[in-house]
């Protein structure tokens, strides 16, 4: 005979059947003593609509089309769930509770505050996302993660199902100077925040909340990430202020007073915005329909169009000093060859020619005079530049 030791355990969405909006608190109660009983568990069962696999060029393209596989909620259902996620966290803060978690612990919310505290109190460890007793029993202990997962699990449901708001809002910053793989990661983050704050009672709908994090959160990455020098955020909204108080006309440091009247923002921050407003530009940056780089436009103030880099004059330096140890034949032959004086290099029968000698009696000395050059004090110094 075998005994079945599975813990009982209700669907989520019967638990959902089970709550009244109109009257939450009582029957939140009524279920809690019910659970607790009989000690119950939360399983869940999720479903998620097929999706056609296509040739994604981005792994962009390939999350967007993830997302559109998650069903979304209309607005009764969405209540529900928001119901069942409240219910189990105040399931969770009873079981932290009744295991000994100090007060801050039992409403460290997982997910955005947990994990903050790097060492535990004396006769405390890390357990479930919170400081609890180090002599907890194994059943307790077995509890908590139940309570803990069952919570974490219809939390990231909700946040799963509300992600379309993302992509919704993100096409209108697709030119905001920030990867937008960074904006969705940012705005992801955010609906951690949205499920924390988020009270069902109120009426209002979680996914207009939530993308008002989504919202804060894009333009939270904008402030931050945007330009190649970070300007603190505060700057660049008084800045946002001012340029819509301004209506088109140009900014000049000698109309503070005026534009401090107009925008609302004191004179100080004014000369502050106005000051830290500049944006950097790459020199490749192509200014025409020539494709010429700005960097065309910017004149050289030594005249000079080609820089002058040190190693080069390291080499040069290096290379006359073995070259100078040489006959002067062989000096001659290789400078000739090699144009080693600034001018073009020549042949064997040029050089040849030149010194009135056979073309092999050149190729001869070029050798010697290389063989000397490699044996010499200078080799060392001319293998850095190879």
């Amino acid at each position: 005979m075998v005994l079945n030791n599975k813990i009982p355990a209700m669907l989520f969405t019967d638990l959902i059947q089970n709550l009244d909006l109109d009257d939450f608190d009582a029957t939140s109660k009524k279920m809690l003593l019910k659970l607790d009983r009989s000690g119950e568990g939360v399983e869940f069962s999720f479903q998620r609509a097929g999706s056609k696999s296509g040739q994604e060029s981005n792994l962009l393209s390939m999350y967007r089309r993830e997302v559109a596989a998650i069903p979304c909620m209309d607005r009764q259902e969405e209540v529900g769930f928001c119901m069942g996620v409240e219910f189990l966290w105040m399931r969770l803060k009873l079981a932290r509770a009744a295991s000994g978690f100090a007060e801050d612990e039992i409403h460290r919310y997982p997910g955005v505050d947990d994990l903050k505290c790097s060492t535990c109190p004396s006769g405390r460890e890390r357990f479930c996302l919170g400081c609890a007793p180090v002599d907890l029993a194994g059943e307790i202990r077995a509890r908590l993660r139940a309570r803990t997962q069952e919570f974490v699990a219809a939390r990231n449901e909700l946040m799963e199902r509300h992600l379309f708001i993302v992509f919704r809002l993100l096409e209108r910053y697709r030119h905001s100077g920030v990867p937008m793989e960074d904006l969705v990661q940012e705005a992801n983050f955010s609906l951690f925040k949205a499920v924390q704050g988020f009270d069902f009672k109120r009426g209002v709908r979680f996914k207009t909340y939530a993308g008002y994090w989504v919202l804060q959160a894009f333009l939270t990455a904008i402030y931050n990430q945007s330009r190649t020098v970070r300007v603190p955020a505060y700057i660049q909204k008084a800045m946002k202020k001012i340029r819509d108080a301004s209506n088109g006309r140009d900014l000049s440091h000698a109309d503070v007073a005026r534009i401090s009247k107009s925008s609302g923002v004191p004179a100080d921050l004014v000369r502050t915005a106005l000051a830290g407003n500049r944006y950097t530009l790459s020199l490749n940056r192509i200014i025409d329909e020539d494709g010429s780089p700005m960097m065309d436009m910017v004149e050289a103030k030594d005249g000079s169009l080609e820089p002058d880099f040190a190693e080069d004059r390291r080499l040069s330096y290096h290379l006359a000093d073995a070259v100078s140890r040489l006959s002067d034949r062989e000096q001659t032959v290789l400078t000739m060859r090699f144009g080693l004086m600034g001018d073009q290099p020549r042949t064997l029968a040029e050089v040849g020619k030149r010194l009135g000698v056979s073309l092999e009696r050149v190729r001869q000395i070029q050798k010697n005079a290389l063989e000397k050059i490699r044996s010499g004090k200078g080799a060392i110094l001319l293998e850095q530049f190879a």
